[in-house]
């Protein structure tokens, strides 16, 4: 219904309501000022930044240098200190005194140590650190350690550890035999014997203190030995700690190698390898992705670089250190933005605050202008609020004295009556799921909204025909809308051309046909609509609306043919897929489409429950799509079984059954009985003692072979006492004369291979378990604890196993440990199958319904272990449909059916077993679910009559 005309009115346009925005502008002017003061604030930060970095970097230049400076003159001293002739242990004892001079004399010497040309060593170390005496085990009162490896009288190498008070008295010594250490070996020893000056080694972690530091090494005066200090470097790391430009700055120093030489917590620097050795830290390892950062992108000029790492600003800096005496290190350095400009945002504070109250002053006044602007449109808020919210209830004309907030009023109540119109239509079309209940909706809608006294929908049939689908009924109707309209030979009717012509035709101005495209262009159908009211030469509202209902129609349509098509296909799918595992193996033929039947049965007595456990269970229709595809796709992973397997009839079967070999070994041994018995005759035949020994042996051999095939058929339990016999009669040995390698698979060679092959004649006992018979795992199929599906089984070693007497020893049955997981894991693969499936969301509970009919209400079923509180009520209905139809089919080969009642006694101790779910099969019981599904399925010698209140008894349940 179209808005009334309103009555002509005085307007003002919307520039006199303009100074409002001046306090706007103010805030954006003082928002500019703020913003530079703070842009110039960083940047002198930023400069004095880099400065200091500078300073930082030449005070820890002057660090390292006077941790080396000493250190190197104390090495010029000891050189000409006449230290080379202390190859004995008197004469090392003899150095005592000059070692501590120089253990005191520079408490950065953590090890003073002579190396000499024939392999000696003697070390002096300071017992200072509790962690160090520690190690060493040193003694009560003992402060300096000697390491001595000197030569004896006779030349031999002696280790000893001597521990010496402060008085240099001698406290403990202890020989050590595993003292081996040849310090011509070391680099710093080579190093120095070549150079003769003093050299400085890269920074390493020392084996003993876990203390970072440099080894510093020089040759002595006359070359005869070499003298080494271990120089730490805990000042350079305490140094870092102080030179931190705010709280959070983090600093290290790192060399070349990326190794982390100094960190203010020394605790991150050493780690330990997998061989428990120490060594330095790289700079990845140490903790601190923003030192990281710096390394790998910073320049190395010093400037600061802005970075953001884990959601926080910093400057990164990276500047080599200008050390002559160690080159290749660089002093990392990372400012967090927040600390480093807190003065800068202190200014931008004050400078808000000002601004805030100059704004404060002018909201009196703005507030009195935008008064005059903002009540019209807070009203027309209000309306496109109740528009958001398909509120479309018809409310007076919001009027308003701005000229474009009035236009803007008649606008939005246009559109209110437009979109409402549209939106019923659209609501009843989405809401729709039956096509034809969809069609009337269309029609239904087009006509109210289009004013139209008739109309009729027209579906594209076979490319030729419009067929009436929905409309008026009745004489004058099939006058108007025929039946069908052919468009190729009636091209002149307005519906025929609206389709042919993909537009909207109308005729007379009171007959406006539409055509129904879809998405890409197709044709569905035609919305023929016969008007009240003819169209007005500008009345090309009508006409659009008419056109835009069509096209939603037709997508919705073109949506509902498609969900019909895409579940036809789907369905068709999942029937192939079971009718593809029944038709694998005929032992369980028909097993796939008779399960669904017996679950859906079960499922639906439940649903009708009006007392009991399931009186509030109710059967949803999504529940019924579910459980559908679920029970039809229970078995899919049987795809993957290999049917040797699935249809293993006796226990030495794999491909075929091996019985047929073994039987060829017996004959073989009776031909070598009665070779045995030829060689030994004499020329006038036979002897009779001969021949009576040839018939016996053939009896025990025909004997020990029926044994054999009797063990083969899996019906008797191997006893230990059957099992003794298989090994005793597997022990016959016979001569193979032909090697065993020719013709077999290139897989079955590889096998062979690895465990050695023997050649001809070889003889080889009648039944064997040989390494060719065993087929590993790959690891790939192994179920870790932690996988996706939560897989609880357990997993044999091996594939297969196909040894003789492995297979022939199988207590019960036919099948192995591997066969039966095998079998087993056909659930594991349904489940992997139907989780790669993107089912849509009221379909995501098929996966657990299909894939949990092998579970048990106690917790001991495969694959997942789950528990019956676990289990969705669908699920424990598949345990119990797919049990019962296993237990009455009657087309597999390798058992006989069993009936109603035996059924139904096995099933009651499988309850009583915590096998199956008890409440729904005492449901299954008293609803006759199996009665019923005895009628439909099972042959009438099956259908005796079963005594349901014993069987609820017997399962423990009454």
């Amino acid at each position: 219904m179209r808005p009334s005309t309103p009555k002509r009115h005085w307007h003002l346009p919307l520039n006199v309501f303009a100074t409002a925005a001046s306090a706007l502008i103010l805030l954006v002017v003082v928002s500019l000022l703020g913003y530079e003061a703070y842009r110039g604030a960083q940047n002198a930060l930023l400069s004095v930044t880099e400065e200091t970095v500078g300073h930082i970097n030449q005070t820890l230049d002057e660090k390292l240098g006077r941790i080396l400076e000493p250190a190197d003159n104390q090495l010029r001293l000891l050189a000409h200190a006449g230290l080379s002739d202390a190859t004995g242990l008197d004469a090392q004892i003899h150095i005592l005194p000059t070692a501590r001079e120089v253990l005191e004399g520079n408490t950065l010497v953590d090890a003073f140590y002579i190396g000499f040309p024939r392999g000696e060593f003697v070390l002096f170390r300071p017992l200072r650190d509790p962690n160090v005496i520690r190690a060493v085990g040193a003694p009560e009162g003992a402060r300096i350690l000697m390491q001595s490896l000197a030569r004896t009288p006779r030349g031999a190498l002696r280790g000893q550890y001597r521990f010496y008070d402060a008085q240099l008295r001698l406290v403990d010594a202890r020989n050590m035999p595993d003292y081996h250490f040849d310090p011509r070996t070391r680099p710093w020893y080579q190093r120095a014997h070549e150079t003769g000056g003093t050299v400085v080694a890269e920074p390493y972690v020392f084996f003993t203190t876990r203390a970072v530091g440099i080894t510093l090494a020089r040759r002595t005066e006359d070359g005869a030995a070499v003298l080494g200090l271990d120089a730490t470097m805990r000042s350079l790391a305490q140094e870092l700690d102080r030179l931190r430009v705010t709280p959070g700055t983090e600093i290290a120093i790192v060399d070349a190698q990326q190794r982390v030489v100094a960190y203010h917590d020394a605790a991150r620097v050493a780690v330990a390898n997998g061989d428990q050795k120490v060594r330095l830290a790289q700079v990845n390892e140490l903790g601190v992705p923003v030192l990281l950062r710096a390394f790998e992108h910073a320049d190395r000029s010093g400037r600061a670089t802005a970075a953001m790492v884990d959601g926080r600003g910093w400057r990164l800096v990276a500047r080599p250190l200008g050390s002559q005496r160690h080159e290749g290190l660089t002093v990392l350095m990372a400012i967090p933005d927040d600390e480093l400009f807190s003065s800068a945002r202190d200014i931008v504070h004050r400078q808000v605050r000002v601004a805030l109250l100059l704004i404060v002053a002018a909201v009196p006044l703005s507030w009195l202008v935008s008064t005059l602007l903002t009540r019209p449109l807070h009203r027309l808020a209000q309306e496109t609020s109740a528009i958001e919210s398909f509120d479309f209830t018809p409310r007076p004309l919001s009027r308003s004295r701005i000229s474009e907030v009035d236009r803007l009023a008649l606008a939005t109540q246009r559109m209110k009556g437009t979109i409402s119109n549209f939106v019923s239509t659209s609501l009843a079309l989405g809401s729709e799921t039956q096509l034809g209940r969809l069609l009337e909706t269309v029609l239904a809608n087009a006509r109210q909204a289009a004013d139209a006294r008739a109309g009729v929908i027209y579906l594209f049939r076979d490319k030729r025909f419009l067929e009436r689908a929905h409309g008026l009924s009745g004489e004058a109707d099939e006058l108007l809308f025929p039946a069908s309209l052919s468009t190729e030979e009636q091209v002149a009717h307005p519906t025929v051309r609206a389709a042919l012509e993909r537009t909207v035709v109308a005729d007379g101005g009171v007959r406006i046909a539409a055509p129904l495209l879809t998405r890409d262009g197709a044709l569905v159908g035609v919305l023929d609509l016969v008007l009240a009211a003819p169209l007005k030469g500008r009345d090309d509202a009508r006409r659009g609306f008419i056109e835009a209902l069509a096209a939603t129609g037709a997508v919705a349509i073109e949506t509902r043919n498609l969900i019909d098509q895409q579940k036809a296909l789907l369905e068709s799918f999942i029937q192939l897929i079971a009718a593809a595992i029944d038709a694998k193996s005929h032992y369980t033929g028909g097993h796939c489409q008779r399960v669904p039947e017996l679950a859906k049965m079960l499922a639906q007595a439940a649903d009708e429950a009006v007392d009991g456990p399931f009186a509030g269970f109710h059967l949803a229709s999504d529940d019924r799509e579910a459980l559908h595809i679920g029970a039809w796709l229970h078995d899919c992973g049987k795809v993957t079984t290999p049917e040797h397997i699935v249809d293993k009839a006796t226990k030495l079967e794999c491909l075929y059954d091996r019985i047929h070999e073994v039987r060829m070994r017996f004959e073989v041994l009776k031909r070598d009985a009665h070779v045995r018995a030829l060689q030994a005759q004499q020329p006038d035949g036979l002897p009779a003692e001969a021949q009576a020994g040839l018939e016996a042996e053939w009896r025990a051999l025909d004997e020990e072979f029926a044994f054999v095939a009797s063990c083969n058929l899996g019906g008797e339990a191997m006893d230990e006492t059957r099992l003794a016999r298989l090994r005793t009669i597997g022990a016959r040995q016979w001569l193979r004369t032909l090697d065993d390698g020719l013709g077999i698979s290139w897989e079955e060679a590889r096998r062979r291979t690895s465990h050695g092959v023997r050649p001809p004649p070889a003889v080889e006992n009648l039944l064997a378990d040989k390494p060719e018979h065993i087929v590993p795992r790959p690891p790939e199929e192994m179920l870790p604890p932690d996988n996706p599906w939560g897989f609880k089984m357990d997993v044999p070693q091996n594939t297969a196993n196909r040894g003789e007497l492995y297979n022939l020893s199988i207590g019960r049955g036919t099948l192995t440990t591997e066969d039966r997981y095998i079998i087993n894991e056909h659930i594991v693969q349904t489940i992997k199958m139907l989780d790669r499936l993107p089912f849509p969301r009221h379909l995501a509970n098929v996966p657990e319904i299909a894939g949990g009919h092998h579970e048990r209400m106690d917790g001991k079923g495969y694959p997942k272990r789950l528990r019956r509180e676990d289990m969705s009520v669908l699920a424990r209905v598949m345990a119990i449909a797919d049990v019962f139809e296993a237990l009455t089919a009657a087309d597999r080969p390798y058992k006989r059916p069993n009936t109603l009642s035996q059924a139904v006694a096995i099933m009651s101790r499988m309850v009583r077993d915590q096998h199956l779910d008890g409440e729904l099969f005492e449901l299954f019981l008293r609803s006759q679910v199996f009665a019923h599904y005895g009628e439909r399925f099972l042959s009438p010698d099956q259908r005796d009559d079963v005594d349901v209140d014993a069987a609820i008894r017997d399962a423990g349940l009454a």
